[in-house]
């Protein structure tokens, strides 16, 4: 009886000993089963977000492609207007040379003008002298003044002459006069129809113009839109990295929780064992003890009852801080919160709006070589250098079944201390205080953000409701 009872003790010590390492082991599967669906969230992200980055890549080629049909308008109305430009020059030299035809033509009704006036004077005359003598010529008188019959031959020859000059002069007069009609006309008509022309090519061109500036304007519009679409593709690839940086983040994680559940598991089996060992030995001492005591007593004597006090419970497991690296002159004292402060100096900058923005992060100032450490336990998951942030390392920290990421930015050149996927300990100098990137002056620009980092900053909260 005696002997069931100390087995049973030692049982019993076993199976609470066991408990405690599963209440452990639970605890670390639940950490990995976070650590596990942060990283499926962070899977998820990277798919829309590529899912993202392939519409921008077909909005582009569309603007691109409408863009490029745009421009071969614009070339082809650029054309037209050159060809348009050259009709329109080549009317204005007729319309040129037609004027200068009329001034020629002005010229020579002038001329005809005073011709016709000295004819119209030349029959005012012959009118008179046929006036004068009755209306037509005498022949008789003619005749009886002649000396001879030869005599009379002459005269009647110069009188037949004169009536038929006088008879082509009133033609010719006649014949100009029409001549001078129908040029005038003519002329007149061809000016017209050269400044119609002209002016149709004008508003032809005008037209052109117009629609050349309305292509114009389109194109510039696609343009805009198109650096816009690259400008956002731009941030989505941004952003893929970041996530495909914490994904590697996380799953350096994982595999260091998968290591530590194993050592656990190890040390756990070891620990059983060892127990199991301590308890048989226990057991078989005690049972040695009793056919001692047996031999000893007469048969008849009954052995007293008495209880185990069972195996003894294995030592629990310390747990020993983590020894900051680098350098500790300067580097501020590690607290006891969540997260350190990240540098010593003055907060020269705090988070919330400023005069054409907002400040996501806190500014810590201070002269001289500053270390900056890390403020929690975490995992890098980008060490780089940014146009914006200057030297910068963001690190992913996991704590209370949150995810937290810290940003520090404007770091002294070259003095990066860990990279990508490097895990860093609390307190942990990870670099020194710079004055790169976008910065006035040497600072370190701290962040917090309660999740994952991104373009946005959506998750940034105030750093001092987080560090003293």
């Amino acid at each position: 009886m005696k002997q069931r009872s100390i087995v049973t003790y030692t049982l019993a010590g076993i199976i609470g000993f066991g408990s405690s390492f599963a209440y452990i082991g639970d605890a670390s599967a639940s950490k990995l089963s976070d650590l596990q669906n942060e990283q499926n969230e962070i899977v998820n992200k990277r798919s829309n977000v590529n899912e993202s980055i392939e519409k921008k890549n077909n909005q582009i080629n569309k603007l691109e492609s409408e863009k490029s049909g745009l421009e071969l308008q614009v070339e082809k109305l650029e054309r037209d207007i050159t060809a348009t430009s050259d009709k329109i020059g080549q009317k204005e030299k007729q319309i040129a040379d037609t004027k200068a035809e009329i001034e020629k033509l002005k010229a020579e009704i002038e001329e005809l003008k005073l011709k016709i006036e000295k004819r119209d004077e030349l029959l005012k005359e012959r009118a008179r002298n046929i006036q004068q003598n009755g209306g037509s010529v005498n022949y008789i008188d003619v005749f009886l003044g002649s000396e001879s019959f030869g005599d009379f031959i002459d005269r009647f020859s110069a009188v037949s002459t004169i009536v038929s000059a006088d008879r082509e002069i009133m033609e010719e007069q006649q014949r100009d006069k029409d001549k001078l009609e129908e040029n005038k006309i003519k002329v007149e008509q061809k000016l017209a129809d050269l400044n119609n022309m002209l002016k149709e090519l004008e508003e032809l061109k005008a037209g052109l113009d117009s629609q050349k500036a309305q292509k114009a304007e389109a194109v510039k519009q696609l343009e805009a839109e198109k650096q816009h679409a690259e400008t956002e593709k731009l941030s989505l690839e941004e952003e893929e990295r970041i996530l495909s940086a914490q994904n590697a983040a996380i799953q350096e994680a994982i595999k260091a929780e998968n290591a530590r559940i194993e050592q656990e598991r190890k040390e756990r089996e070891a620990a059983e064992a060892a127990a199991a060992a301590a308890a048989a030995k226990q057991a078989e001492q005690a049972q040695q003890s009793k056919q001692s005591q047996q031999s000893k007593q007469a048969p008849q004597s009954r052995p007293s009852a008495g209880g185990s006090k069972g195996a003894p419970a294995a030592p629990k497991k310390q747990y020993s801080p983590p020894s900051n690296s680098g350098p500790s002159v300067g580097a501020p004292p590690v607290s006891s919160g969540m997260f350190t402060r990240p540098a010593a100096g003055r907060f020269s900058s705090g988070y919330g709006p400023r005069s054409g923005g907002f400040h996501y992060g806190l500014d810590i100032a201070a002269g001289g070589t500053v270390p900056i450490v890390a403020a929690a336990d975490g995992v890098v998951f980008r060490s780089e250098f940014s146009s914006s942030y200057g030297e910068v390392i963001y690190i992913t920290h996991r704590m209370n079944g949150q995810t937290y990421t810290t940003v520090y930015a404007h770091m002294r050149e070259d003095s990066r201390k860990v990279g990508s996927g490097q895990s860093v300990k609390k307190g942990q100098v990870i670099g020194y205080m710079g004055n790169t990137g976008q910065s006035f002056g040497q600072h370190l620009h701290f962040e917090i953000h309660v999740g994952s980092w991104n373009g946005a900053k959506s998750n940034a909260v105030n750093p001092r409701q987080y560090i003293n």
